[in-house]
Formats: C-alpha cells, structure tokens, sequence
C-alpha cells in the first residue's frame, strides 16, 4: 500500500479533526444545558465554565485554520500541496500553532486545578507541573518565533527549529503525564482506603476514574502521535492536527463526570464522612457529606446509651 503523501495527511486530518469536533461541539452544548439548568452556581464552577468556553473557541479557531489551510493550498497556491504543507513560515501556520499552544496552556491549567483540589487545596502539590506547563508555553513560543524569523516560503530550516519542534511536543507530553500519575496516584490511595472498609467500587467508576478524571486520554493521544513521528509516517498529519480538539473534549468529560457526581475520588472521600449513628457519644450533632459529595446539615445524633439521671425504676 502505498504511504500518505503530506497533503492526504493533511487532508484527512482535517476530515478526523471534524469528526472530533462534532464531538466536542454536542458534549459543550450539553454542558452548557446542564449549567443553565442549575439553580444555583458557585463561583468556581461559572469561572470553569468561562475556561472552557474559551477552550471551545480555540478548537473552533483551529479547525477554520485547518480548513483555510486546505482550501489555499488546493485551490489558491501556485505551489504544489505537499510543498505548501513543507513552508511553517506561513501565518495560517503559525496562528495555528499559537491557537494549539493556547488550548495546551487551558486545557492542562484546567487538570492541575482539578489536581489541586485532589490535593486538598496544597499548592505544593502542583509546583512541578505549573512549573512544566510554563515550560511548556515558553518552548511553543520560541518554536513559532523561530519560525516566523524565517524567510517566506522556506522548506528547509535549521537544526535548532527542529529540535524546538520536537522539544515543544515532548514537554506537552510530559506536562500531561505529570499531571496524569498525580491524579491517578491520589485516586488509588483513595480507592484503596475505600475498599478497606469492606465496600466495593464498581468497574464503571474505576474507569471513569483512571481515563477521564485523570486526564489519561491526551498522553494516550500524544504517545500515538509520538509513534507517528519517530516512524516518519505522513499519518503524523492525521492525528497530529486533530490533537486540539481532544483538548478540548477531555476537560469536558472531565466537567461531565463532576455533574453526575461520578467522580471516584470525591465519591470515596465523601463516603468516609457519611453520617452514622453515634454510640456512647455526648455529642448533640454529627456534620458530614453522603454519597452524591454534597454537604449536609447537621444531624442529632442518635444516642444508644440510656441517660443515668433518667429514672428507669420500676412501679411497685
């Protein structure tokens, strides 16, 4: 069979990158459905909401990019296709990478806030991926700086903008897979100490836990597309491309999963504090969280002791 040429590639990862979109566009109009349903909303959750409006806008951007690339190469340019695709000089190339590097920059601040609040609220706990994140941005905008110093119609660049190129996918990896083993590390813990109370965790929500509320599925992603680049595969351009919009499909699920209280790890923790009946307890009340994660009131407790001032004699 014979290989992709780099304009196929990028043809049909524009067509994958709409099928992906679609995606992305019912699960964001749902979202906003479920949020407008909401009587009440906290500050946080509209700031969410904000983020991810904006996430969505930078996967709308990238696709028009993507398909204004399509149409100028195939239909405006004198240049043949592939060696339209080959000039990174060009600016619907370098809006392009600068609307993948926003949607980077959003998508994974959405997972380290999520980490953050897994972490009880410890900012020491996201140092380290806030700090690759930044490194993240900072070697994207050294790639398209790079680029955009070059002449017009250049083909061929030098050693050091290749390196960059490849710098900036690795850290976006690694970025990701930081944040991925936190989350995932904390979820185990949390599920383990559940499971040793003799309750049980249905495979439904251990999965959920360890593909959608850990952000695995953009590492899986960027491994495939790994493999395309070390193969130098011109498949590269097909999942390479859609790349943006699984960024903006995973914090989704992710907001998805928080709404219809599926999330392992709150589900566990909440469960440690459910309120009980209390034996031998002097105190009037017990304050806690149930299963669905919401608090709850306080409760008089329910004292199984008999009160020793009561009179429990018998008539004679």
């Amino acid at each position: 069979m014979a290989e992709l040429s780099l304009s196929q590639g990028r043809l049909f990862g524009a067509l994958y990158e709409a099928i992906l979109y679609g995606i992305n566009f019912i699960l964001f109009v749902f979202l906003l459905y479920l949020f407008f349903q909401e009587k009440k909303t906290t500050f946080s959750q509209r700031l969410r909401l904000v983020a991810l409006c904006f996430l969505f806008c930078l996967c709308t951007a990238h696709l028009a990019l993507g398909m204004r690339g399509l149409y100028v190469a195939f239909f405006i340019s004198d240049l043949p296709p592939d060696t339209f695709y080959l000039d990174h000089t060009q600016p619907l190339d370098l809006i392009g990478k600068g609307v993948y590097a926003a949607a980077t920059v959003v998508a994974d601040g959405l997972l380290i806030f999520r980490a953050y609040i897994i972490f009880s609220g410890r900012w020491q706990a996201v140092i380290l991926p806030c700090m690759s994140l930044a490194a993240t941005l900072g070697s994207w905008i050294a790639l398209i700086h790079a680029y955009s110093r070059q002449a017009r119609g250049t083909t061929l660049f030098p050693h050091h903008i290749a390196q960059l190129a490849v710098l900036s996918f690795a850290m976006s990896f690694i970025t990701n897979v930081i944040i991925t083993i936190m989350i995932c590390v904390r979820i185990w813990l949390a599920m383990r100490r559940f499971k040793s109370t003799g309750i049980s965790t249905s495979f439904y929500k251990q999965f959920l836990a360890f593909t959608v509320e850990s952000g695995l599925i953009y590492p899986v992603v960027l491994i495939i597309t790994g493999i395309f680049f070390a193969l130098d595969n011109n498949g590269l351009e097909i999942v390479s491309g859609s790349n943006t919009q699984v960024l903006g499909i995973v914090p989704i699920l992710l907001s998805l999963q928080l709404r219809f209280n599926l999330s392992a790890y709150d589900t566990t923790r909440s469960t440690r504090n459910v309120t009980v009946p209390v034996f031998n307890s002097d105190t009037d009340t017990h304050e806690g969280t149930e299963l669905d994660g919401m608090a709850r009131p306080p409760r008089k407790a329910i004292h199984l002791n008999p009160d020793s001032s009561q009179d429990t004699g018998t008539a004679g």
